[in-house]
C-alpha cells in the first residue's frame, strides 16, 4: 500500500475509533474556538464559519458515515487533477493530528479538542483546495498592473479582458459535504475542462520523462542518409518525448524513421518543418523539461479565467489562439475549421477578449484610424507621395474629397494635434482588409478580416498587424456562417457582391461567440504542442504567483524575434 492511500485510511480509522463516546456538544463549542483561533485567512474564516453554522457547528467529518468523504477530500489533496502545483492545503498539519490521535494515551477532553480541531482543518483544506481550483494562486490584479505599464515603460498597449471568478455558492458547498460526493462537486468546479484535463495529463507526462540529455551541435545540417555519431544522441533525446519509437535502434544512420519523428518535433514547435536537425533544432532540444513543465503549469494558471467550456445556445465559436497563429471554428466542442491568422506586431499586441460576432462586410472599406495615419500612412507617404493613389485611399474634408500633399500632413506626426480629415481606403484588391470581415463590436475596435498580402501566412511568426487578425482563405468561414445570415445568402449571391465590387454588410440572425485567447501549451488530435510566449504574458504570470512574485516586470532587451515591418501600411 502506497505511503499515501495508507495515510487516507490512517485518518479513516482514526475517527472512527475514537468516536466511542466523545461529546458532540462539547465538540461543537471546540469548533467555534477553533475557527476563530485556527484559520487566520480572514475570507477562509468567514466561509468556514457559514458552512459549520448551516450545520449548527456539528463536526462534518467526524462520525463513521463520514468516511468516505473523508477519503475522498484525502486523495483529492494530492491528486493533480485539482492540485497540480502540490500546495501543502495543511496536509502535514492532518497527518500530524492523526498521528497524536492513534499513537497516544490521550483523555476524552484532548480527544475532543482534537477531533474538533481536525474535522476544522479538514474543512478548511477543502477550501483551500476550491479556492485553488476556481481562482488558481495569481496573482491577476498584480498582472494587470504590470500588462497596463507596458505601456508607460515600453510605449505597448496589451489589453488584456482579465475575469476573475468568485468563491462558489456556499450552499452548493454545504451541500456537497453534507451529500459526500467530493469528487464530483470538485469535478464540477474544473475550468475549460477539456483543455484543462489534457494539460493536467501532459504534465504528468512530462514529470515521469527522464531528464534530458544534451545534444552536443554537429556543425552542419544532418537530414536523411547521414550517418553521423550525433545522430544517436537525437534518437536517444526523442525517444524521451516519444517522436522516436522507444524500441527502435539508436545507431548513427539518418533513417526515414528519424525523419518521420524530426519532423513531428518540429510541427509541435513551430519550426519549418524540413525534416532534418539543424543549429536551431538542437537549440529546442537542448531545452530543459523543466521549461516545459513550467510552461503547462502557466498554462494550467490561465484556465482558472475561463468557464469550464465555451459552448452557448448554438454550440458554436470561435477561438483565436494567438501564439499558435490560428483560428478555430468549433461545432459542438469539436474544431470543424481552422486556419492560420496574422496578428498584432510586438509593440501592437491583439488585445485578448470574447464578444459576439454579429455580421461580416462584403467588400468593406477602411476608415483609417488617425492613430495609424499618424504611426503609418504620413510617414510612408514622405517617400511614396502616390501611396495614397496607387491604393485607393481618399481623404475627406467635411463631406469633401480634398488632395492636400504629404507635406501638408507632416504637421500632425508626433503630437496629439486634432486631424480634421478622414481617411478612407475603397474595396478593391488592394485593400487592407481584403474582401470581407467579421465584426463582433468591441471596445477594442478589433476584428477578424481578410488581407490583401498573403504572403504573410508564410511567415513562421506572423506578427505583422496592428491589432486585429487576418485570416487565411476566409471565404470558408464565410461559408460556414452562411447559415447563420438573417436573409439566407447563398455562397453565388457572395461571388456575385465580390465580382461587383459592391459593399455589404450581412447581418448574422445567430451571433457566434469569439474568444481571442493567449496559450502556449495545448493538446490537438493527440499531438501536444509548445509555441513561443510572443508578448511575454507568460513570464508576467509566472512572476506574479501569491507569495513569490515580483512587483514590476522590465521587458528584456533582446526580445523572442525581431520582426522587420514592411514600408507598407499595415492595419
Amino acid at each position: 500500500m502506497s505511503l499515501f492511500k495508507s495515510f487516507a485510511t490512517f485518518i479513516v480509522l482514526a475517527t472512527i475509533l475514537n468516536a466511542k463516546s466523545l461529546s458532540i456538544s462539547h465538540m461543537q463549542q471546540n469548533i467555534k474556538t477553533d475557527i476563530s483561533k485556527s484559520i487566520s485567512n480572514k475570507n477562509n474564516r468567514y466561509i468556514i464559519n457559514k458552512i459549520y453554522s448551516k450545520n449548527n457547528y456539528r463536526p462534518l467529518w467526524y462520525s463513521k458515515r463520514d468516511s468516505s468523504k473523508r477519503s475522498k477530500l484525502i486523495n483529492a489533496l494530492t491528486n493533480p487533477l485539482y492540485n497540480y502545483k502540490n500546495l501543502p492545503l495543511n496536509q502535514t498539519e492532518i497527518k500530524n493530528i492523526v498521528y497524536i490521535l492513534n499513537n497516544s494515551n490521550l483523555s476524552k477532553r484532548d480527544l475532543e479538542h482534537l477531533q474538533s480541531k481536525l474535522d476544522v482543518i479538514l474543512t478548511s483544506s477543502f477550501i483551500r483546495l476550491i479556492r485553488f481550483i476556481v481562482q488558481g494562486d495569481v496573482d491577476w490584479k498584480l498582472v494587470k498592473k504590470k500588462l497596463k505599464n507596458l505601456k508607460k515603460d515600453h510605449n505597448i498597449k496589451a489589453n488584456w479582458d482579465i475575469k476573475t471568478k468568485k468563491f462558489p455558492s456556499i450552499n452548493k458547498l454545504s451541500l456537497a459535504i453534507k451529500g459526500g460526493d467530493i469528487t464530483k462537486y470538485l469535478n464540477s468546479l474544473i475550468p475549460m475542462d477539456k483543455r484543462y484535463r489534457s494539460l493536467i495529463n501532459l504534465l504528468k507526462d512530462y514529470k515521469h520523462y527522464s531528464k534530458f540529455p544534451k545534444v552536443p551541435y554537429s556543425g552542419k545540417t544532418l537530414k536523411l542518409g547521414d550517418s553521423n555519431y550525433y545522430v544517436s544522441d537525437i534518437k536517444k533525446r526523442l525517444k524521451i518525448s516519444g517522436e522516436y519509437n522507444k524500441t527502435s535502434n539508436e545507431n548513427s544512420e539518418f533513417t526515414k524513421e528519424l525523419r518521420d519523428a524530426v519532423l513531428t518535433y518540429q510541427k509541435r514547435y513551430l519550426l519549418n518543418q524540413t525534416g532534418e536537425v539543424d543549429a536551431r533544432v538542437i537549440y529546442y532540444l537542448n531545452q530543459p523539461k523543466s521549461a516545459n513543465i513550467q510552461s503547462i503549469i502557466t498554462n494550467l494558471d490561465k484556465t482558472k479565467i475561463y468557464p469550464k467550456n465555451f459552448d452557448n445556445e448554438h454550440h458554436e465559436h470561435i477561438e483565436v489562439n494567438i501564439p499558435d497563429f490560428k483560428m478555430r471554428y468549433f461545432k459542438r466542442g469539436k474544431p470543424v475549421l481552422k486556419k492560420s491568422v496574422v496578428v498584432g506586431r510586438l509593440d501592437r499586441p491583439t488585445a485578448l477578449f470574447s464578444d459576439k460576432m454579429e455580421y461580416m462586410v462584403i467588400n468593406p472599406k477602411w476608415t483609417i484610424s488617425h492613430n495609424l495615419v499618424r504611426k503609418d500612412l504620413i510617414p510612408v507617404l514622405q517617400e511614396q507621395p502616390q501611396y495614397m493613389k496607387e491604393n485607393n485611399i481618399h481623404l475627406f474634408h467635411n463631406n469633401k474629397e480634398i488632395y492636400p500633399t504629404p507635406k501638408e500632413l507632416q504637421k500632425y506626426i508626433g503630437n496629439n494635434k486634432p486631424i480634421p480629415y478622414k481617411f478612407i481606403q475603397y474595396p478593391g484588391e488592394k485593400n487592407v482588409l481584403g474582401r470581407v470581415k467579421f465584426m463582433f463590436p468591441n471596445k477594442y475596435t478589433i476584428y477578424i478580416h481578410d488581407t490583401d498580402d498573403k504572403t504573410l501566412f508564410d511567415y513562421r511568426y506572423r506578427i505583422f498587424s496592428s491589432g486585429c487578425m487576418r485570416v487565411e482563405n476566409p471565404m470558408e468561414l464565410v461559408d460556414i456562417l452562411l447559415p447563420h445570415t438573417k436573409r439566407g445568402y447563398t455562397k453565388p449571391k457572395i461571388d456575385k457582391l465580390i465580382k461587383n465590387n459592391q459593399t455589404k454588410t450581412i447581418s448574422l440572425k445567430d451571433y457566434i461567440r469569439v474568444h481571442v485567447l493567449y496559450f502556449t501549451v495545448y493538446v490537438e488530435n493527440g499531438l501536444s504542442y509548445f509555441r513561443n510566449d510572443i508578448y511575454m504574458y507568460d513570464k508576467i504570470i509566472e512572476e506574479s504567483i501569491s507569495g513569490s512574485s515580483k512587483d514590476t516586470f522590465t521587458l528584456p532587451e533582446n526580445r523572442m524575434i525581431t520582426v522587420k515591418q514592411k514600408a507598407t501600411l499595415r492595419f
